[in-house]
């Protein structure tokens, strides 16, 4: 699951600015990198009483490690996670989630995009931005 979700962020054509990859749990020690971490799973209450299988959000965090020496650049940086959240709300409009196998992605939504963390000369940030992945499977 993670590897298509993976993939689906990848379709967002600002991603090629930056990486060529997204990294998996960890950023590497190189600026201008992606990572997405999976912090946590939540069961979720199915919709009707007859539904069957199961219903969750998959929490990820994106991790986006770039130049912030000065103030321009740190304003790009949040702008392009801004960018970002309207792609993904964007694709909950026309219902393009990523293709999973025997599961179904019902909502994506993003929250929190803020600066996580500055080097001590504050020339590199790590940006965080919260991802939601309401999934429906077991059916």
């Amino acid at each position: 699951m993670d590897k298509c979700i993976n993939d689906w962020l990848l379709k967002y054509p600002k991603i090629k600015e930056i990486a060529e990859m997204i990294h998996t749990e960890e950023l590497p020690d190189e600026i201008e990198t992606i990572a997405l971490q999976r912090s946590g799973v939540e069961e979720l209450p199915l919709k009707y009483v007859t539904d069957k299988g199961w219903y969750r959000q998959y929490q990820y965090v994106l991790l986006l490690k770039s130049s912030s020496e000065d103030d321009l650049q740190r304003l790009d940086n949040l702008e392009w996670l801004d960018d970002l959240s309207n792609w993904i709300h964007q694709k909950n409009i026309s219902n393009d989630y990523p293709k999973l196998k025997n599961m179904k992605v019902e909502k994506v939504s993003c929250a929190n995009a803020v600066t996580y963390e500055t080097s001590e000369k504050g020339e590199i940030s790590t940006y965080y931005l919260q991802l939601f992945f309401n999934i429906k499977g077991g059916i």
